[in-house]
């Protein structure tokens, strides 16, 4: 690793060390070159601009090492333009990735080229293994005496053909029946021009063996002729040339189609794009491109682990392949992500149907280890020219109505519209922000009070956490919960939130609201990231709170999985004294059937459901029932959203037990909540 950066060094290690590769480092160029000389690396990761020498001139000079000559060099730079590209490439550079630098694809990206690498070296150990063969072998020689029409071969020349002395006809006829039918023509022209015209023979070829089997051969020629002119005879070489073009494939299959799914990577889906856009703009016919991504695909991941994960990949590569038609392309661009390529469509009705198709696959389930597993995809459209005349621009374009999708509800297609440019790129924004804020404690946690509807005290607060963005305020927790979740971020979030909770709880306590208790909402990507048992227990432990003033509080979509392990998760947290509270209950897929399989305490009713109590029959009688159904269970109530008396009445009348909302109190920071807790003392 040779980089002037200290700090991306560091990272460099800690990441490519987890991948059980050990790794020397260097800081600037001189210094690098003297490792690369004192002993080869397998690869060279290599920063471009460096104070002391450039990265190109590096690449350069380690490529005129000894033994250097084919290791891999992976270019590190935050330069994009062509220029410096193509002077990576003329450098010797084997690659390049740019920066900021995303950590786990850089360690697929050292993979994949170690993996390759290996494969080049053992073709080239091929190649020296095979001339030093030929140096001492005759390799598979033959002689044709043109006018008695009859062949002589040597040993090598059987062995090859896996023919027994005698057992061919040694004249033309007797040779053309070697060769593979489809390159018989071929051949056959190639000797006849080389005796008719005086050049030399030279071509490759497949032959079949009397056992069916295939090789593929490399055959040399020349001619011997009279005073006059004449063909007297040709002679001329055979080899086995089959390991090295099978090496060849496969190197070359690694460079073009995805290692899970088989289906085009996206190098060829580039490939095959500048091909069709070429073919498009002289027929002057429409290309479709389809960006796809799986609706759901990181909760499978993190219920049931990446196995189970792949496995759906690959179930979902298989069935995208089945509908596409001859001629169009599926590829995976990588995670959960897919693109079609589908020339020659008419119209966009065609491809609003082809889009519908698509999106239509996804109605039966997917079985992966015997288990049913329910995904749906949402999906971009754009269309050349109208959308973009190249690569980058129908990616970038369909990727946005792909994310357009997605806000429309998921499980649908929408075609692109410039309008929605902007919204991703306020989107990614705000990605952006919310990263710089859980790096630079921006958010803060506030409480909403509960009040026990038998006593009237504040039994209970619910934290809640607020980003308070530096030249925008605070920020609705409906702008950037769910983007926390979908990046994952929601995991170091949720991490600080219960910390600093508990912390908080146990300083109510040391003030005399020693009964007081604080939930906490959990996420499903929590469950997914590590053991929740051991995280509550060091937050427990670091603050000093005893567990039966924690709750946790569990949407309906972590208990979907219904699997032993979420089971066991929760066994585990219930067996610290924590209390377990089920949140909006009612409103997604419940089920008395995870109600009776898992630990629950709290069923917490739906503001949805409070909202319409006093208006709405329907309402009031589910709300109703859920109370009674959680008492039959020996569980408590909370009812959320209470904002009115009628509504307070009600819940008291049908033996709620708690309630929260803005009746009481809105959610507080925690000075102003323990304010409120001293006037209600």
């Amino acid at each position: 690793m040779i980089d002037d950066d200290p700090f991306l060094r560091l990272l460099a290690r800690d990441a490519l060390e987890k991948l059980g590769l050990r790794v020397a480092e260097a800081a600037d160029g001189a210094a690098g070159l003297a490792r690369i000389a004192a002993a080869v690396p397998d690869i060279i990761l290599l920063d471009v601009i460096m104070p002391d020498m450039s990265g190109f001139e590096v690449c350069r000079r380690a490529r005129r090492l000894a033994g250097a000559e084919l290791t891999p060099i992976l270019m590190l730079t935050s330069l994009e333009d062509i220029d410096s590209i193509n002077q990576a490439y003329e450098a010797g550079a084997t690659d390049f990735i740019t920066k900021p630098i995303n950590w786990p694809i850089l360690g697929h990206r050292v993979r994949y080229i170690l993996k390759a690498a290996g494969l080049l070296s053992q073709v080239a150990q091929s190649d020296l293994q095979l001339a030093k063969a030929q140096r001492l072998t005759a390799i598979g020689s033959w002689e044709w005496r043109v006018e008695a029409d009859q062949f002589s071969w040597s040993a090598e020349m059987y062995r090859i053909c896996a023919v027994a002395p005698g057992g061919a006809r040694h004249d033309f006829a007797g040779l053309m029946a070697l060769v593979h039918e489809a390159d018989r023509a071929r051949i056959g022209k190639a000797l006849r021009a080389a005796l008719r015209d005086g050049d030399g023979y030279d071509a490759e070829h497949r032959i079949v063996r009397p056992d069916g089997s295939e090789r593929i051969v490399h055959g040399k020629g020349s001619v011997s002729r009279d005073a006059e002119g004449r063909a007297l005879a040709m002679s001329g070489t055979l080899q086995d040339i089959t390991a090295r073009k099978q090496a060849e494939a496969r190197i070359d299959h690694l460079a073009n189609y995805d290692a899970l799914t088989d289906l085009p990577n996206r190098n060829l889906l580039s490939e095959r794009t500048t091909q069709l856009l070429a073919m498009a703009r002289r027929s002057g016919q429409q290309l479709t491109m389809l960006f796809l991504d799986l609706d759901g695909f990181k909760f499978v991941n993190d219920c049931f682990g990446h196995p189970v994960g792949d496995g759906l990949l690959r179930a979902v590569a298989r069935r995208l392949q089945g509908a596409i038609r001859e001629g169009d392309t599926v590829a995976r661009l990588g995670g959960d992500e897919f693109v079609f390529l589908l020339p020659g469509l008419a119209d966009s009705m065609a491809a609003h149907q082809r889009a519908q198709d698509i999106v239509d696959a996804f109605a039966v389930p997917f079985v992966v280890e015997q288990r049913e597993l329910h995904i749906s995809a949402s999906v971009g459209v754009c269309i050349h020219p109208a959308d973009g005349d190249s690569i980058d621009a129908l990616l970038k374009n369909a990727d946005v109505a792909m994310y357009h999708a997605k806000e429309s509800g998921r499980n649908c297609f929408r075609f692109y519209a410039g309008a929605m440019s902007r919204r991703v790129e306020q989107r990614v924004a705000l990605e952006h922000a919310l990263r710089a804020a859980v790096e630079g404690g921006q958010f803060e946690v506030h409480y909403q009070p509960k009040i026990g509807l038998r006593d009237g005290r504040v039994g209970g607060v619910e934290a809640l956490v607020r980003w308070r963005r530096p030249g925008h305020g605070m920020v609705p927790p409906d702008q950037f919960i769910g983007l926390a979740e979908d990046t994952g971020l929601i995991v170091p979030i949720g991490e600080w939130v219960l910390r600093s909770a508990c912390a908080q709880a146990r300083a109510w306590h040391a003030m005399g609201f020693d009964q007081l208790s604080v939930a906490v909402n959990l996420s499903a990507r929590q469950f997914g990231q590590h053991s929740v048992a051991d995280l509550v227990r060091r937050a427990l432990a670091d603050s000093g709170l005893a567990p039966r003033h924690l709750e946790l509080e569990l949407t309906e979509s972590v208990l979907m999985s219904d699997t032993d392990a979420m089971l066991r998760a929760l066994r585990d947290i219930k067996a610290l004294g924590v209390t377990l509270t089920l949140d909006d209950f009612g409103t997604g897929y419940s089920s008395l059937s995870y109600l009776k399989r898992f630990p629950i305490d709290v069923l917490k009713i739906d503001r949805s459901f409070v909202a319409d109590v006093t208006s709405d029959p329907d309402a009031a009688m589910l709300t109703k029932s859920i109370i009674l159904l959680a008492h039959a269970l020996k569980m408590g109530t909370v009812a959320e959203g209470v904002e009115t008396e009628g509504q307070l009445d009600f819940l008291a009348d049908n033996d709620c037990d708690a309630v929260q909302g803005y009746y009481f109190s809105r959610p507080l920071a925690a000075d102003a909540l323990t304010d409120f807790l001293r006037e209600r003392r």
